[in-house]
């Protein structure tokens, strides 16, 4: 099933694309709720169809996808659950984007391949008719083994700028502490770990983007952003998740080490619309720690946090290392009498 296109690319879908009827519809996508990460919340106005409804701000891409009408049922489901990986050439640029229909039309558009987003085009530097690559499925779900990573970048979520939850504790400085301490215990470790926290960004699309540029920078094996979740005031615990798209196997296990502190253990979560884990080109992992408006968290979190990071750490990076004790120190007159003494037991 694997699938690669490279050649002249253009935009498609959107209120103002014209080159698509009012009532066009999508191959694969039938209802808004197939996939309603990829749309506008309205219909725009004198319109029917999904093509225009489509948010030019989310990245999507069509492509012509070779199936066929035995295995399009097998196709569909692929394309509703996997991304693509849409490269320029030319720069060496990347982003990640969800199929939505199939096309180009080749004896309509000249011989091109892929139709994208606003967004794919304004990301990657794109112009009607410049060479873009595709390659799908980027991903697969799930691992077959947990690995230990040698190096891994980490992030704290939000921006000191653009805060984000805030109750009894706040989760910009509490994600601060906890990617600096992880990333302290990934290192006794031997793992090679960048760290980044948000100190310039002032709005919500500026900091995502800024974070996951950086992540994009690096070179590692494994994305990690720390947050703190929000709900409603309580006494009661609430507890911690972690969310994924690809990383179902390594989600849980992040998840279990946290709650090994004492947490309620909400589990892997699977999600495609965090433009974290949609963005950040290698596998990667959100961290909800604790929920910063329940008071058994806060209290709870304040007491074990160096629990909770060991407890990560371990899952990322292995066991610690057990350091040897270092050689007894003998002075060298003792040392020639211990010598005399072995030999004098070992004589007939």
């Amino acid at each position: 099933m694997p699938f690669t296109a490279k050649g002249k690319c253009s935009f498609f879908g959107g209120p103002e694309d014209m080159g698509v009827a009012p009532d066009e519809g999508l191959a694969f996508i039938y209802t808004v709720e197939d996939k309603s990460d990829l749309f506008l919340s309205y219909q725009p106005e004198g319109t029917t169809g999904l093509a225009r409804r489509l948010n030019p701000a989310v990245p999507y891409v069509a492509c012509r996808w070779p199936y066929n009408s035995s295995n399009k049922a097998q196709w569909r489901d692929v394309l509703l659950t996997e991304m693509a990986m849409i490269t320029n050439p030319a720069n060496g640029k990347f982003v990640k984007a969800y199929p939505s229909d199939w096309g180009p039309h080749e004896e309509e558009t000249g011989g091109r391949v892929a139709d994208l987003s606003e967004k794919v085009m304004e990301k990657l530097g794109l112009k009607t008719d410049d060479v873009c690559e595709v390659i799908f499925p980027y991903t697969t779900r799930g691992e077959a083994e947990l690995p230990r990573y040698k190096s891994i970048a980490i992030s704290s979520g939000h921006s000191t700028k653009c805060q984000g939850a805030n109750g009894n504790i706040n989760e910009v400085e509490e994600a601060t502490k906890v990617t600096d301490l992880l990333a302290e215990k990934l290192r006794e470790r031997g793992v090679e770990v960048e760290t980044f926290h948000d100190t310039v960004s002032t709005d919500k699309n500026e900091c995502l983007d800024r974070i996951c540029d950086w992540h994009n920078d690096q070179s590692r094996e494994l994305d990690i952003s720390v947050h703190f979740n929000a709900s409603q005031e309580t006494n009661k615990p609430v507890g911690c998740e972690v969310f994924w798209v690809t990383q179902e196997v390594l989600a849980s296990e992040l998840s279990k080490a946290i709650a090994s502190a004492g947490f309620k253990d909400r589990g892997a979560k699977y999600s495609d619309s965090l433009w974290f884990l949609n963005q950040t080109l290698m596998p990667s992992c959100l961290l909800e720690i604790c929920f910063v408006d329940s008071t058994a968290d806060c209290d709870l979190y304040k007491q074990t946090l160096d629990e909770i990071c060991e407890a990560l750490a371990t899952v990322l990076g292995g066991e610690r290392k057990e350091e040897r004790p270092p050689p007894e120190l003998v002075p060298a007159d003792k040392r020639r009498r211990r010598m005399f003494f072995r030999h004098r037991e070992a004589a007939p």
